[in-house]
């Protein structure tokens, strides 16, 4: 079968979306699927190429200012006009922004406020081009768009006025309580015309469906949950774990991922500083800086870790004690797909859910699973948790009770089979025909 993929985020980009096609790719792949990917230019992507080999990756241009910044960080080079990309050995390295890069970069904010749903919205021109000519040139059995960002849901409205089978996977719901005010409205109503035009729609979690459902009354069989998961198959390569760390050694803590306004690690913060013996590592993308995050790490409370591969950041949390999930505020449903990467790691995992939720959806994956423990985001009760914690740590007890065997329901190799069967069931299927024009 051949499948096209429209993702703006995708592989050298080390977003969580990135990740996911990533590995989803790869196991459509070994399942015997011809897989075209559609995205943009971007530093490195060449290298990615080489990676994925079996892939037919087409660049497309970004869009010019992005491209200025890639120009500026010095990885940037014009495309070919959406062409396949050749493997390359050589890749542009990344730099520090000089007196253009910053300018440019404070343009793509500011047009991020003019563009819906965001800056990315500026490769529309181009992607809309180079879509038309795959669509022609090598008709796909079934169409893939990867949301975030929205603007790939723009490009999965005009395959499906052009006839083809169309799958939208979500993850989140477009219009989510971090949508800018001003999109808001805007939102909703593209996040209607999907339900109402895709011919199958993919979230990571049950609750996005349930609040698809209610939104705009998406019939229950529209949806699959195809959450994130970890890659088993690098897990078969490894060789066993180490020797655990002496019980009188700190209990080391290891958060991975991205801090946002609703994801708020201050309260994590506070309960460390106050609780000797516990140490907190941050493997971040973009690490805050100032406050109390730069006085824990200026005493060796917290580490803080940037730009490392996936593959060490893999490594770190299978050395952890134990691995911290932060629950985004205000979106109970949602889980970060960092829990299931941690599901494979085979260590304890703490949940610092939002105050005020008795339980969500990661609190319940934990408990019911026993595979770690739930606490209110509340510096007192997350203190006297981890004290518990490294009372057990220096008992030996630390797992006692858990079940730390990586779960196969989650693991990237049964994610892909899964996929593949929704895809191959959507291409089969009778698809949703595109609305008739009203008569003049």
């Amino acid at each position: 079968m051949r499948i096209l993929l429209v993702a703006y985020e995708f592989p050298p980009a080390h977003s969580p979306r990135a990740l996911r096609w990533r590995y989803l790719c790869r196991e459509l792949v070994l399942l015997g699927h011809e897989v075209h990917v559609l995205t943009p230019d971007r530093a490195g992507l060449r290298q990615a190429a080489t990676a994925l080999a079996a892939l037919q990756l087409h660049a497309v241009f970004p869009g010019p200012l992005t491209w200025l910044l890639q120009r500026r960080t010095g990885g940037g080079h014009l495309p070919s006009g959406g062409g396949p990309v050749a493997a390359s050995a050589s890749g542009g390295q990344a730099g520090r922004l000089n007196w253009k890069g910053r300018l440019a970069q404070r343009m793509k904010g500011l047009l991020g406020l003019l563009l819906f749903p965001d800056a990315s919205s500026e490769w529309l021109p181009w992607a809309r081009g180079s879509l038309q000519r795959l669509l022609r040139d090598s008709p796909p059995d079934v169409v893939v768009t990867s949301h975030e960002p929205a603007s790939t849901l723009l490009l999965g409205r005009a395959v499906h006025a052009r006839g083809f089978r169309w799958v939208a996977d979500l993850g989140d719901p477009v219009c989510a309580p971090y949508t800018p005010r001003r999109w808001r409205r805007r939102a909703w109503a593209l996040e209607a015309a999907v339900v109402a035009e895709a011919d199958h729609i993919i979230v990571t979690n049950q609750g996005a469906c349930a609040m698809l459902s209610d939104r705009h009354g998406m019939a229950a069989e529209m949806c699959s949950v195809l959450p994130q998961g970890f890659d088993d198959r690098r897990m078969a390569t490894l060789p066993a774990d180490s020797a655990a760390p002496a019980a009188d050694a700190p209990l080391e803590l290891l958060f991975c991922g991205r801090l946002y306004g609703f994801r708020d690690p201050a309260n994590l913060l506070q309960a460390v500083e106050q609780t000797p013996g516990i140490r907190l590592t941050l493997v971040l993308g973009d690490p805050p800086v100032g406050g109390m995050l730069d006085r824990l790490t200026s005493s060796g409370r917290v580490r803080v870790v940037d730009n490392l591969p996936h593959e060490q950041v893999l490594d770190l949390q299978r050395g952890a004690d134990v691995l911290v999930n932060i629950a985004n505020r205000s979106m109970p449903a949602q889980m970060p797909g960092k829990l299931f990467e941690y599901l494979g790691a085979g260590r304890p995992i703490l949940h610092v859910r939002a105050a005020g939720e008795d339980a969500d959806a990661a609190s319940q994956l934990l408990i019911d699973g026993r595979r770690g423990w739930s606490v209110s985001d509340d510096p007192r009760q997350l203190g006297k948790l981890l004290g518990d914690l490294l009372a057990l740590k220096r008992d030996g007890l630390l797992q006692h009770g858990l079940d730390l065997a990586p779960p196969r329901e989650y693991a990237i190799s049964a994610l892909g089979e899964r996929l593949s069967d929704i895809l191959e069931q959507v291409a089969r299927a009778k698809r949703k025909l595109p609305p008739v024009p009203a008569q003049a």
